[in-house]
């Protein structure tokens, strides 16, 4: 099986091409930092698995994710994350991706994974199964999305213009953000977001 591993963290990288080049079916085929570059490798290898960070340099998003199912149809995906969103998860099994993980799994499950998703099964990590069914708010992708730059400290003028979307509409969103997760502001927003652990660091 031909896989490509894509993280920006190169210690966690190496850690992890070492110990799948340790199995006798399975060939690391690149390795890529950034999600331009992974989308590159897809186009060249055409491998029959991708194992990537969700949020990398470049745009390591829900829409990178959906770039690279356009690029191969029938490439397995498995996303890592240290995320802990019931909404990411939601957004990312919409996306069709056939496994969601997080970053501090062991090998042993990584290897279980990647046999499952081969057999054509899709493979959560226990705490993503558990926390699908909490009582978490599940958020839109579009509010996921304003979020996200919410917490990067953008303002809803320069959220508007990466997003395409008009002002009002962001102060909307960010309204609608405030209503669900039960905060009175944006600052709160934000120090809710980090608390909750619902973005990567």
């Amino acid at each position: 099986m031909k896989i490509i591993l894509a993280d920006d963290h190169n210690i966690f990288r190496d850690g992890l091409k070492l110990m799948l080049e340790g199995q006798a079916d399975l060939s690391v085929v690149a390795e890529v930092d950034n999600a331009d570059d992974l989308k590159q490798a897809v186009q060249e290898h055409q491998p029959d698995m991708v194992i990537t960070d969700y949020r990398m340099p470049g745009g390591g998003s829900i829409s990178a994710i959906d770039e690279l199912r356009q690029l191969n149809t029938e490439m397995k995906i498995i996303v890592l994350t240290g995320v802990q969103s019931v909404s990411l998860y939601h957004q990312l099994l919409r996306s069709d991706v056939n496994g969601i993980l997080l970053k501090n799994i062991g090998g042993k499950e990584m290897v279980e994974a990647i046999n499952e998703v081969s057999d054509g099964k899709l493979f959560l990590s226990d705490y993503v199964k558990e926390n699908l069914l909490s009582d978490q708010p599940e958020l839109t992708l579009r509010e996921f999305q304003v979020m996200d730059l919410v917490v990067e400290g953008l303002s809803s003028t320069e959220i508007a213009e990466k997003l395409n979307l008009s002002p009002k509409t962001v102060e909307n969103y960010r309204c609608n953000l405030i209503q669900k997760v039960g905060v009175r502001n944006s600052v709160e927003l934000v120090h809710y977001v980090r608390a909750q652990g619902l973005l990567d660091s």
